[in-house]
């Protein structure tokens, strides 16, 4: 590790004070070190960067459970082995886990206190553990996780649970969020679970970066806050709160969980009896983790997961958890269509092209539409939205840039190729002839069940 001789020097040197008589150098121990590092080979030890870990050579997991405390998972097995090693670089804001040595007999539904008692509902239960489990396998696709409501503290203390649970840390949330990428990099250096708090708008750019870090990049390491030439990988989940959706662009979009949550769903709480939860959330998410990690062989392989695209390793977990907790998979399922549907129901909103060809077809007896898309642009033209000042609006209401009218039949060419795999899950087919140029057809045609109803 760079100015790796300004980190151990103490260390060696009160070891040799304490075995051999007389004081060793800065310079003695640095030849030495030299002399290893040119004459014998190094062992190779994988490290990973965050919160939890995993060796594709081994097939073992691991939690970062606070310093000196590491649980490490087996592959095919339920239960951890709790050792000092660690193999892992630890965020600088990363916090310990809480004491679980007095939670007794563990139970899986431990985790239920999370519903129970926060704003959360226990209609989006599997949902929320999934994600919270995937959270824990850096080496999937990792979700961005929004909890959309009106803001209060109410939502706040939700929020708080679910990172706390996860990903303890001395700053549960950022108030803002990071505008460009040195920032970003930086956040992820001090953080493994991004959390934002109060999101009214993300650009496209922040989104970008934001997908990024999700799907894992290379950042300069930093060491005593200076940079150094050496890089690390991080891989990190999101979690945001908000009064509506802001993950726009398409690629994240498809990787967001979006939860929303109300003040009915309240229970009335204790004093201290949050505070107090945190232990057996974390005891019961653990159980549930290992569950996983003892059924994964059966579920990582398995392709008809795929076509979910960046939510495909979330449902895989997510099958496993109502298992686990239910004894019923299809619980899962019937809870990630109904989110899936409002989340397409948005973005349907936020998209005037794909909402103008659902329109145009509704309108047509026939129930298709087989147009040049030359034709295609004259026929939508009376469902384009009307322009409206944006002046007096928020950000978070304001069309995204992504989403402009196309103004020649090429630009609505291409913003059909986007909105296909949209309009697919409200039961709409749009197909090309496959020609090019201002004479290419586009057929649009309802299909009996909207994908989402299978």
């Amino acid at each position: 590790m760079p100015e790796v001789i300004d980190a151990i020097e103490a260390p060696i040197a009160t070891y040799y004070r304490d075995n051999y008589p007389g004081e060793v150098s800065k310079g003695d121990i640095k030849r030495a070190l030299d002399h290893f590092g040119q004459r014998i080979t190094p062992l190779l030890v994988p490290i990973y960067f965050g919160r939890a870990g995993y060796n594709p050579k081994t097939q073992e997991r691991f939690i970062d459970a606070g310093p000196g405390n590491c649980f490490t998972f087996k592959p095919g097995e339920m239960h951890f082995y709790a050792g000092t090693v660690q193999p892992m670089i630890r965020p600088a804001h990363s916090y310990c886990f809480p004491d679980l040595s007095h939670i007794g007999n563990n139970h899986p539904a431990l985790v239920n206190q999370l519903f129970d008692c926060t704003l959360l509902s226990s209609e989006s239960d599997l949902l929320v553990v999934a994600w919270m489990v995937l959270c824990w396998m850096p080496d999937k696709k990792q979700v961005m996780l929004e909890i959309l409501g009106t803001p209060s503290a109410s939502m706040e203390q939700a929020h708080r649970q679910v990172k706390t649970a996860v990903d303890p840390a001395t700053t549960t949330w950022q108030e803002d969020v990071p505008s460009n990428v040195k920032q970003f990099n930086n956040l992820a250096l001090k953080h493994y679970l991004l959390s934002f708090n109060q999101v009214e708008a993300l650009t496209p750019t922040q989104q970008d970066h934001i997908f990024s870090l999700m799907r894992g990049k290379q950042i300069q390491w930093q060491w005593k806050d200076k940079k150094v030439a050496a890089e690390i990988t991080a891989q990190c989940p999101v979690m945001l709160n908000s009064t509506e959706s802001v993950a726009t662009t398409p690629k994240l979009a498809d990787a967001t969980l979006s939860v929303e949550v109300e003040e009915d769903n309240l229970q009335p709480t204790m004093p201290g009896q949050m505070t107090s939860m945190d232990p057996a959330i974390v005891a019961g998410l653990l159980l549930i983790f290992g569950y996983v990690n003892s059924q994964w062989t059966q579920m990582e392989y398995r392709k008809e997961f795929d076509h979910h695209g960046g939510l495909a390793d979330l449902c895989r977990v997510g099958v496993l958890v109502a298992e686990y907790l239910r004894q019923d998979k299809d619980a899962f399922w019937q809870q990630f269509r109904l989110n899936q549907q409002g989340r397409r129901e948005f973005e349907l909103e936020e998209s005037p092209v794909a909402t103008a060809v659902a329109q145009a077809l509704a309108a047509e007896p026939s129930g298709v539409l087989d147009l040049s898309v030359t034709d295609w642009k004259t026929r939508l033209e009376e469902y384009r939205p009307k322009k409206e000042d944006s002046s007096e609006k928020r950000p978070s209401e304001k069309e995204p840039s992504t989403d402009m009218w196309p103004t020649t039949p090429r630009g609505l060419g291409s913003k059909f190729n986007q909105i296909k795999p949209l309009l697919r899950e409200f039961g709409i087919s749009l197909t090309s002839s496959g020609q090019r140029g201002p004479r290419r057809y586009w057929r649009a045609e309802q299909t009996t069940t909207p994908v989402m109803d299978e």
